[in-house]
């Protein structure tokens, strides 16, 4: 397959100011993503040091960093009450690729919270993470294409160009793995950022078949949008333990977690999440197995 990025038209190069202000940008956002851990309070003097839990939302969720800790808030809010006051310090990070280098820097999160999955289940893989529970529905992406296209299955894809999210997105991961399934090699392949941009691309003729996170994949059959296929299912959106942590707490904090379907279901429901199940390490060696990462 050939992969492409997305791109608009030719654009003249930045002036020094605009570079200035772009570098000032980016070291802004980069702080931004540790901020909240960095004020976190520290533990005092009779009380436990508190957890780092590291939030990544793909590239589907916000990018505010000050929202999305505050989404989070409650969930962690809701674990303190069950560790006697163990305070929990949030910090969000937007880009997948600087989200696992962080879990993978030398002082690694307590707690991960991500919809990458498959980035996730190579942190259980490699690097030692351990699921703790899981979004009880599995994932499964799709293949959208226009009402009036003569695509009507995967196999009748053949050069057409697919537009995909970003590439390391977990749903641009297993189409891919449907597509080398269905020995489909010869389309075409354009990443955009984000997965509401897949559908605007079919819309407006820029592609012809889309992939797309089942949320999407709702919405554009509602509007009269055919949905060509879906990938396998595999694991969805989960929580991790860091490799640290102890096999006792490990278990309590699961325990902990599942009361949340019963106890906190407004909490989870603002997540985006109906209800946890366990996460077993044999679900993301699976779908590493399908997407041969």
């Amino acid at each position: 397959m050939n992969y492409k990025m997305a791109r608009g038209g030719a654009t003249p190069p930045p002036s020094p100011h605009r570079r200035q202000l772009c570098a000032s940008l980016g070291l802004g956002t980069l702080l931004g993503a540790t901020s909240a851990w960095a004020q976190a309070p520290a533990a005092t003097k009779g009380q436990l040091a508190p957890w780092r839990m590291v939030v990544n939302e793909a590239v589907t969720g916000e990018t505010n960093f000050f929202l999305l800790t505050s989404r989070y808030q409650p969930l962690a809010d809701y674990v303190t009450q069950h560790f006697k006051g163990r305070n929990i310090g949030i910090e969000p990070v937007v880009n997948i690729e600087r989200f696992m280098a962080v879990a993978q820097g030398q002082i690694k999160p307590d707690l991960v919270f991500g919809k990458s999955v498959n980035q996730l289940a190579k942190l259980v893989r490699d690097h030692g993470y351990q699921p703790l529970v899981r979004r009880a529905d599995p994932y499964k992406a799709a293949f959208i294409v226009g009402k009036d296209s003569k695509i009507k299955t995967l196999a009748d894809i053949g050069q057409a160009k697919i537009i995909m999210p970003d590439e390391f997105a977990a749903t641009t991961a297993v189409a891919r793995a449907e597509l080398r399934r269905n020995n489909i090699t010869n389309s075409v392949v354009m990443h955009v950022k984000f997965q509401e941009a897949v559908a605007q691309q079919i819309t407006s003729g820029m592609g012809q078949v889309g992939v797309v996170n089942p949320t999407i994949a709702k919405k554009w059959a509602e509007q009269g949008g055919r949905v060509l296929a879906e990938t396998q299912p595999v694991v969805n959106w989960s929580v991790l333990a860091g490799p640290g942590m102890q096999a006792e707490v490990v278990q309590q904090l699961r325990e902990v977690l599942f009361g949340m379907n019963k106890n906190a279901a407004p909490v989870l429901g603002a997540l985006g999440v109906k209800e946890w199940a366990k996460a077993e390490r044999k679900e993301y060696l699976a779908l590493l197995d399908y997407t041969k990462e």
